[in-house]
C-alpha cells in the first residue's frame, strides 16, 4: 500500500472573502465608469464643436437687429429682436432693414410698399401708386379713375420734387413705410431708397420669447 503524501492530495479552494469581492467589483466598475466618462467627454466635445460650427454658419448667413422706436407698431415694439436674411428676395410688403443715407451707424426697419416698375402719378403732394401687377393695358389717369389696387400716399414737398421726374419707380429703387403711419419717418419724408441700402429681409422675431415667430 502506497503512502499518501500531502502534496498529492487535492487542495481545497479557500473561500474568497466578501471584502475582496467588493474591492474587485469596485475596481471593475471604476474601470468601466472611467471608459464611459471618457467616451461621454469625447462625445460632448464633438457635439460642442458641431454646435459652434452651426452658430458661426448661422450668423454668417443671418444678422440680428434690435428694434428701437414705435414706427413699426403694432408689428414690432422697442427691444424686439429680429433676424435678417441678406439673401432673401425683396417683395412687396416684405419688412426690411436698411441704412439711411447720410446717417452713420443707424438702421431703419420699414415695409416695402412701392416696387421697381410701379406706376406713380402726383397731384399736389398726393402720390398715387399703382402696383405693376394691377396695371391694365390702357393707361389711365390715376388721380381721377383710381384703378383697383391704387395706393394714395401723402408725401413731403421734397419727395414730391424728387418723384416729379418719374412715371414709374426706377429700377433698384423702393418706396418704404412704417406700419405706424402717424409716427414714422419713411419714404414719405426722405423719398425712395436704393437697393444697395437694404441690409436684408426680416424673417423671424426671436425675442421676446412670448412673441417668437415668422414675420409677416
Amino acid at each position: 500500500m502506497q503512502p499518501t503524501y500531502a502534496e498529492n492530495r487535492p487542495r481545497k479552494k479557500r473561500p474568497v472573502s466578501s471584502s475582496r469581492k467588493k474591492k474587485s467589483l469596485k475596481k471593475t466598475l471604476k474601470k468601466i465608469g472611467g471608459k464611459v466618462l471618457r467616451s461621454l467627454k469625447q462625445k460632448e466635445t464633438i457635439w460642442l464643436l458641431i454646435l459652434l460650427t452651426v452658430i458661426v454658419l448661422f450668423f454668417l448667413r443671418f444678422s440680428t437687429h434690435r428694434v428701437d422706436g414705435q414706427s413699426m407698431e403694432p408689428t414690432f415694439q422697442t427691444n424686439d429682436r429680429i433676424l435678417i436674411s441678406p439673401n432673401s428676395t425683396l417683395s412687396r410688403y416684405a419688412v426690411v432693414t436698411f441704412e439711411p443715407k447720410n446717417i452713420k451707424n443707424e438702421s431703419y426697419v420699414k415695409r416695402i410698399i412701392g416696387m421697381p416698375g410701379d406706376r406713380i402719378q402726383l397731384m399736389g403732394n398726393a402720390l398715387f401708386l399703382l402696383p405693376k401687377e394691377n396695371e391694365k393695358k390702357e393707361k389711365v389717369d390715376l388721380t381721377t379713375e383710381v384703378p383697383d389696387g391704387t395706393i394714395k400716399i401723402m408725401v413731403s414737398e421734397a419727395v414730391m420734387n424728387q418723384l416729379h421726374q418719374y412715371e414709374r419707380i426706377p429700377k433698384d429703387r423702393y418706396f418704404v413705410q412704417g406700419d405706424n403711419r402717424l409716427h414714422s419717418d419713411d419714404s414719405r419724408v426722405f423719398g425712395l431708397i436704393d437697393k444697395a441700402q437694404i441690409e436684408g429681409v426680416v424673417l423671424y422675431r426671436y425675442y421676446p420669447f412670448s412673441k417668437m415667430g415668422i414675420v409677416h
